[in-house]
């Protein structure tokens, strides 16, 4: 075949920089023509195909996207972008069956690719496939924290805060009274002391000499309880689902008592109290948290989240679960600011005894029942807190006050908004305040 000119080269390089502009600045239907132009010098190029495929699928034309990703794996059968993003625009025209051939063989190409392993994850377990989520999600957690793992997490495992290794240090003695291991988890715990006073409750790097003190397993998998599966559901039986689902349709907010089985409660108890996986430290002040693809996945925790859909037909049955985390307050007043969530339903739910909660009457969660305007797009809710304010000030008593319970959850529409409950816990490793949060939609 004969090759362009090193004029039309020049031009073809020209349009695809010219193009990656475009996309860059969020233009993605101007890096369309630009793409268009290059493929028209260059027609065979499979990575302008790709890109091409990428921009069309960025305006919402999925199925014509498809057909991009496609004529760039006949010319690269191993492009992995490709299978990738094909899976991508298959996801989202609801084609499962095909998204998941296309995510694994993304993953069969290339091992380490931790979006094709979430994205998995997510929709094995919307089929009802929970053993095969879990993979998954063994191996998101593999590649962030293994011995496989890549730099994904990289930050996390260099960086502390004060809060963050006062949190380690009280887990392992905790662990040392429970374990044969007592001897290592009070060293350990004497190391992260020693390291922790000399941080400030702000992000900081560690130094060579501190990760040293804190040794190579700093921030990953040290200890893990096991949580497997009930043989029964670990969602409780409720004569009085009828009642709130009726609520919830004319509400958008409940809240449930006595939502898990004591078996499953204490068992979820334990896994949360004992498992090292507290590993997110930056994301609230005040707080240590855990992700399904970094820890928090386990046979009883995907249980309960795949269960919860079937306990709860008429409100989650329609929705699969896009993330579910789980918050330790590490401080008496520990609380989450006001907020939405980016699902249609959120559930919210209480780990710790009741017993620690020394507000009765509060310690929960606020939500405010009127949704905002439907034109309001919050993009910053720094940027938009005062009039996130303003609004709740305006709804006071369209608010849904949940005082705090211990297993009881909080089921609302996840664009209300909500927050803390003026909580006041006692101190010590059993008594933080521990809430598991499920977006589902």
């Amino acid at each position: 075949m004969k090759q362009p000119s090193d004029e039309f080269r020049e031009e073809f390089r020209a349009r695809v920089a010219e193009a990656a502009s475009h996309f860059r600045a969020g233009r993605p239907a101007e890096a369309e023509s630009a793409y268009q132009a290059a493929l028209a010098i260059v027609p065979d190029d499979p990575a302008v195909t790709h890109n091409l495929g990428v921009a069309i699928a960025a305006q919402s034309r999925y199925r014509e996207s498809i057909g991009c990703f496609d004529e760039a794996l006949k010319r690269d059968p191993g492009f992995v972008a490709a299978h990738y993003n094909r899976a991508v625009a298959l996801m989202r025209l609801g084609e499962t069956a095909e998204a998941i051939k296309a995510f694994g063989r993304a993953a069969q190409i290339e091992p380490q690719h931790y979006e094709a392993h979430r994205a998995l994850s997510f929709l094995w377990l919307a089929q009802g496939e929970r053993g095969r989520a879990l993979d998954h999600f063994a191996r998101t957690y593999e590649l962030r924290r293994g011995d496989d793992r890549t730099t994904i997490a990289r930050q996390s495992l260099t960086m502390a805060t004060r809060h963050k290794l006062e949190h380690d240090a009280e887990q392992f003695l905790y662990l040392a009274q429970r374990s044969r291991d007592r001897l290592r988890f009070e060293l350990l715990a004497r190391s992260y002391r020693a390291v922790s006073g000399e941080l400030s409750n702000d992000v900081g790097q560690l130094s060579e000499a501190q990760i040293d003190a804190l040794g190579e397993d700093y921030n990953t998998p040290i200890h893990l309880r096991a949580a497997p599966e009930l043989a029964g559901s670990p969602i409780a039986a409720r004569a009085d689902l009828a009642a709130l689902t009726a609520q919830f349709d004319a509400q958008g907010a409940i809240a449930v008592d006595d939502l898990l089985t004591p078996e499953a409660l204490h068992s979820l108890r334990r896994f949360l109290l004992e498992s090292t996986i507290w590993h997110d430290f930056s994301h609230i002040d005040g707080f240590v948290a855990s992700y399904l693809e970094d820890g928090l996945a386990c046979p009883l925790v995907l249980q309960i989240a795949d269960d919860l859909r079937r306990a709860f037909p008429e409100i989650l049955g329609g929705h699969a679960l896009s993330q579910a985390w789980a918050f330790k307050g590490l401080n008496a007043q520990a609380a989450v600011d006001v907020h939405a969530d980016d699902a249609a339903v959120s559930v919210n739910f209480w780990i710790t005894p009741s017993e620690a909660n020394l507000a009765p009457g509060h310690g929960g969660l606020v939500v405010c029942r009127t949704p905002p305007p439907d034109d309001w797009q919050i993009r910053d809710y720094e940027a938009d807190r005062e009039r996130i304010v303003t609004f709740l000030a305006q709804k006071t008593a369209d608010s849904l006050v949940v005082p705090y319970r211990q297993n009881r959850a909080v089921f609302f529409r996840s664009r209300l908004f909500h927050h803390s409950d003026r909580p006041k816990f006692a101190s010590g490793h059993e008594n933080h305040r521990l809430n598991l949060t499920l977006l589902y939609g």
